[in-house]
């Protein structure tokens, strides 16, 4: 696989491991609720790597494609950021649940993270729970910010700034 190829094959599997998290602070100035805010973004970026996907051979095709798949995926992730603000888990879905992952839609949310603070896992088991997602987390100050008023164990949110890189890594490697 090209340089190219990698760069772009290792952003999308980061922005995908980011858009968990991504949503949740600071799209308010925005047009459009956060389906369709993330239908454009989704779109946008797809749309983009698409197009460097494709070589060029295949850049309006790659770039129609990408845009597509990006739209439908940011529009289901809006959705879930949607639904996780209008009914955030509670502590007893923490306990149920045997990842971070409280409501198993493959997104590890901050809210989802409190649940897990809120039903007093220890912070092992917290740590155990995110990594057991194999999602990548992209933190910003802001958002250790509410996780730590939040009562969110430092120890916490230090493991989530590198927790699961090194699968993200090896999958980039072997393309």
């Amino acid at each position: 696989m090209n340089s190219k190829k990698k760069w772009v094959s290792g952003l999308l599997i980061s922005s995908i491991g980011m858009a968990p998290l991504t949503g949740l602070t600071g799209c308010e100035q925005l047009p459009g609720d956060e389906k369709t805010q993330g239908a454009v973004i989704g779109g946008a970026g797809g749309a983009l790597a698409g197009v460097l996907i494709g070589g060029e051979d295949n850049r309006l095709l790659g770039g129609l494609i990408g845009g597509v798949l990006g739209a439908a995926g940011g529009y289901v992730i809006g959705s879930q950021i949607e639904k996780n603000r209008r009914d955030p888990p509670k502590a007893s879905d923490a306990r149920r649940a045997r990842t971070a992952d409280l409501n198993d839609d493959g997104f590890v949310t901050l809210n989802e993270v409190v649940a897990m603070e809120d039903a007093g896992l220890s912070t092992s088991e917290m740590i155990d729970r995110l990594e057991d997602t194999g999602q990548v987390f992209y933190l910003s100050e802001s958002q250790e910010e509410y996780l730590g008023d939040k009562g969110v164990p430092s120890e916490v949110i230090r493991a989530m700034r590198t927790m699961n890189r090194d699968r993200t890594r090896a999958v980039s490697d072997r393309d």
